[in-house]
């Protein structure tokens, strides 16, 4: 996997490591009460063990008023926050891959940078301080960088010295700044969070890719007409109904030349780039009068010609997250050059795709799955369980010493090299924890089965039909009902999953492989219909979302008896509408991510839903407003 090799160190700190002298004491004498706390707590025979406790809690619940009364103080005071010097210690080093603002910032792998430091949130008033005004360390200011999905999911947030910020925010930005976007009317604050943050997604430089070959074109979309449950956010009726509902079917999706399928970041642009012929697309309808021979325009009306330009790379539109801040392509193509900004990718498709697990969230929608059912759908993990360390074949797979694997370590290549290694003490140590894991996995759903995990793709045939040929409703290779992968036969069923699974979210479709499929889909993803609304059954994007797509008999079995009267949820997903960049916009737009948008806990409520006893309408109707909230929350 690209980007996952090459790391750096970094210091990452609490907001406790902020604290002044009057805080810190407060904060100490806290600490000295929650270990006692602990220790009153392990000692439950005690007689006084519940006076104690409380007394415990309200000396906590004093120095914690005393705590906040501190930090109103401090900001009375209009000081800058400091970091201590004492924090700063070999405790609290992380690591981190290596990205466009590590390799803009020319931090040196494995080696450990005070250019870019993380921040966990334990108390917002010391975070507020941070993010508006930033702290020195020192004798250098640091700033608010930004915080990804996945560091907002934990309350961090990275910072980086204001210096060098301030020197290479045009290369970050590609030609913006704050005030840039400011005068265009704002953003969406937690948006522009998520996509300046792009530039620390884990990548590997993309030394060979050429801007000047690239262009970016409207998004292809259309009606597809079904049957769905549609939910009013305003009241929360479910009414069901047929209705024509509008499918961005490029969501995230590009098309590229003569390159492996990759997931792609360059700055505001992120997505999947599959691999796509559509030179020979364009020139086998030529003869249609309607084919513009690869004359298109792109997203700002501008002619361009595919041949002439020799463009490799079609980008849409909603792979290019700041389009209305740019003028034109041609311009956010000269910000590139001229601030020397690259290319990275990530997750590129591999030779070899082995099979994949199931998870808990998979089965549990399986409301009336039978002991006897269960027990053959976990056949392949106990065999897996008892054969591991019996069976020469099944132990070495399991230890990941195969061929295929393109990244084995060192204990890997030695067992491939000499399998008699396996008799050794050592390696014998590994195998129990690997059985260990196995029954760990069992236990909790992750099961073996005959499935995938690829990337999905919409039919890209369809699209380039809409966009070299101007056909506003392409009939394209596949019909409703079929997808395309590569990896399986002809008229194979299967079963078209992807995580999170909240709802019952069983695509069960019909494999197509013909000479047109082969010819025109020549990659592992799982191509799907235009004509189909099964992206709103499993909510994917297209932007590198990966599908586990599976061939077990027993399951598709049980997912068919189990999605019988089930139809795709549908709902107005409201966008929240732009503000003003500045430091207290920014807070607010965190401190309302860090509260506001923990997915986990609405995940964790549908699963207590679905394994409570008796699953009846009334519970599936919870389930489907949960999952309303769900994606209302990701998306905004």
């Amino acid at each position: 996997m690209l980007g996952l090799e090459k790391q750096i160190h970094v210091y990452s700190l609490d907001t406790a490591c902020f604290y002044n002298q009057s805080e810190l004491a407060i904060h100490q004498k806290l600490l000295r009460l929650y270990h006692l706390r602990n220790k009153i707590k392990q000692n439950k025979n005690n007689t006084l063990y519940t006076h104690q406790l409380n007394r415990i809690d309200k000396f906590i619940n004093y120095y914690k008023q005393k705590l906040y009364k501190a930090f109103e103080e401090t900001r009375l005071t209009n000081n800058i926050r400091e970091l201590r010097t004492d924090c700063i210690n070999d405790k609290n080093v992380v690591s981190i891959f290596e990205s466009f603002l590590t390799r803009t910032f020319q931090c040196k792998t494995n080696e450990l940078t005070e250019d870019i430091m993380i921040v966990q949130v334990y108390f917002f008033q010391v975070a507020e301080d941070i993010i508006k005004h930033g702290f020195l360390y020192n004798n250098q200011k640091y700033v608010l960088f930004s915080a990804s999905a996945g560091q907002i999911r934990t309350k961090k947030f990275v910072v980086v010295k204001e210096e060098i910020l301030k020197k290479y925010e045009k290369t970050l930005m590609c030609g913006l700044s704050i005030d840039e976007i400011n005068k265009r009317g704002g953003v969406n604050v937690n948006k522009f969070l998520a996509y300046y943050a792009l530039a620390n997604s884990a990548t590997e430089e993309w030394e060979d890719f050429d801007i000047d070959r690239s262009i970016v074109v409207d998004d292809f979309e259309t009606f597809v007409n079904g049957e769905v449950d549609y939910i009013d956010d305003t009241d929360y009726s479910i009414t069901r109904q047929k209705m024509n509902v509008l499918v961005p079917h490029m969501d995230g999706c590009g098309i590229m030349l003569d390159d492996t399928t990759t997931m792609v970041r360059l700055p505001w642009i992120k997505g999947l780039l599959v691999k796509f012929d559509f030179r020979k697309f364009i020139q086998e309808h030529s003869f249609d009068p309607n084919c513009n021979c690869g004359i298109i325009k792109d997203i700002y009306g501008v002619t361009h010609d595919i041949y002439k330009e020799n463009i490799k790379y079609i980008f849409t539109k909603s792979q290019f997250k700041m389009w209305k801040y740019y003028d034109s392509w041609e311009q956010y193509k000269s910000y590139y050059k001229y601030y020397n900004c690259t290319a990275g990718r990530i997750n590129q498709e591999e030779d070899f795709i082995p099979n994949a697990r199931i998870n808990y969230q998979m089965l549990q929608t399986l409301t009336d799955i039978k002991p006897r059912e269960m027990r053959s759908l976990a056949r392949k993990t106990i065999d897996e369980i008892e054969s591991i360390g019996q069976d020469y074949r099944t132990t070495m797979r399991l230890l990941g010493a195969i061929e295929e694997n393109d990244n084995p370590n060192y204990i890997q290549k030695s067992l491939m090299i000499y399998p008699e290694l396996m008799r050794d003490k050592y390696s014998r140590e590994i195998i129990k924890d690997v059985k260990k894991s196995l029954v760990k996995w069992g236990k909790a759903g992750k099961l073996a089965i005959d499935g995938k995990y690829c990337f999905l793709s919409p039919d890209l045939y369809a699209f380039c039909e809409w966009l070299f040929c101007g056909d506003t409703n392409p009939k394209g290779l596949l019909q409703d009902g079929e997808v395309s992968c590569t990896l399986y036969k002809h008229g194979d069923k299967l079963d078209c999953l992807r995580s999170p699974h909240l709802y019952k979210e069983h695509a069960i479709r019909k494999n197509v492989q013909n000479d047109l499929t082969l010819k025109w889909f020549d990659t592992k993803c799982v191509y799907t219909s235009c004509h189909d609304l099964i992206s709103k059954i499993l909510m994917f994007d297209c932007d590198g979302d990966k599908s586990l797509v599976v061939k077990e008999k027993q399951l598709i079995r049980l997912a068919e008896r189990n999605m019988q009267g089930i139809v795709p949820l549908y709902y107005n997903m409201r966008k929240a509408e732009p503000t003003q960049l500045n430091g207290e916009t920014l807070f607010h737009g965190l401190e309302l991510a860090y509260t506001g948008g923990n997915i986990g806990i609405i995940s964790n409520n549908i699963s207590k839903v679905w394994n409570s006893g008796h699953v009846t309408q009334k519970e599936i109707d919870a389930v489907k407003w949960l999952c309303l909230e769900n994606n209302c929350v990701i998306k905004n």
